[in-house]
């Protein structure tokens, strides 16, 4: 027999997933009906698919299940894949690996979904998520720096449609101009300097 992983053209540490894709794809391309009007090349078809069902049968026979994401033992390998994501400002990307955990219960899962909505400015919902990684695993001290700077950050609030705002409604900008024009008003009135009487 062929070595299957490469009947099937898949690395040897090949997730099921694309096992699974590489075998419907050689399925499609090699399928005995495309050949009905030649048939010398639908008897080569024919023992290829023998080859890629026998290859198939083989490598998830013996796979090792440790290795596959959707295993709760590559959750760790998830975690990590999905820091890089957020490392490189892919949010979506790490949300959508991170539905992929399947045991969502881990400190990790939290920190990591809280930071993705901390690095979004979604404050309120990233603080639910940093607390519970916090509280989980008060020993982390990444676990807790985050939610600090959470906690700081959430005194100042997000408009999704105008960016940050303070408690009073106001944007930052607005805030910071008022704050200038209150400080010169005052400097006007006290120390007559801007031409006060």
């Amino acid at each position: 027999m062929k070595d299957p992983y490469e009947v099937l053209g898949v690395r040897r540490d090949a997730t099921k997933e694309e096992i699974r894709e590489a075998y419907r794809d050689l399925i499609k391309r090699y399928h005995p009906d495309q050949f009905h009007n030649n048939p010398e090349m639908r008897a080569l078809a024919e023992e290829k698919i023998k080859e890629v069902n026998e290859a198939y049968k083989y490598i998830l026979d013996h796979f090792d299940d440790s290795k596959d994401l959707s295993n709760p033992s590559g959750d760790e390998e998830i975690f990590k894949m999905a820091r890089q994501k957020i490392d490189s400002g892919d949010y979506y990307g790490a949300q959508d690996l991170l539905v992929k955990v399947v045991d969502k219960s881990k400190p990790e899962w939290y920190f990591l979904s809280g930071l993705i909505y901390f690095k979004q400015g979604w404050y309120d919902k990233a603080e639910s998520y940093l607390k519970f990684a916090h509280e989980a695993d008060p020993s982390n001290k990444e676990y807790e720096e985050v939610y600090k700077q959470c906690l700081r950050a959430g005194r100042v609030n997000y408009d999704p449609m105008s960016g940050p705002v303070n408690q009073g409604g106001m944007s930052e900008e607005a805030s910071t101009c008022l704050s200038c024009c209150a400080t010169l008003a005052c400097m006007d009135i006290c120390c007559h300097c801007m031409g006060g009487i």
